[in-house]
């Protein structure tokens, strides 16, 4: 089991498809992530569940300059 303490939320959101598609981005971009709450979001879809995207603690401000630069989350 990975210790939970080094991950960082980066970008959450309550469309699966949506968090899908920054967590495959950020994989492209050589980042890992890890996915909290996706099967809640799955089987409650657009509702205030959000699933939430995480990733390493020294991973954290690439990840979320590429985010900005790409328009998925703001400044």
């Amino acid at each position: 089991m990975k210790d939970m303490n080094n991950w960082k939320i980066v970008f959450n959101s309550s469309i699966p498809f949506e968090i899908n598609f920054v967590k495959n981005y950020l994989a492209s971009e050589g980042i890992e992530t890890l996915l909290q709450n996706e099967l809640t979001s799955q089987i409650f879809g657009n509702l205030a569940v959000n699933a939430k995207l995480l990733v390493k603690e020294e991973d954290l401000e690439q990840a979320t300059k590429i985010l900005i630069e790409k328009g998925y989350i703001k400044n």
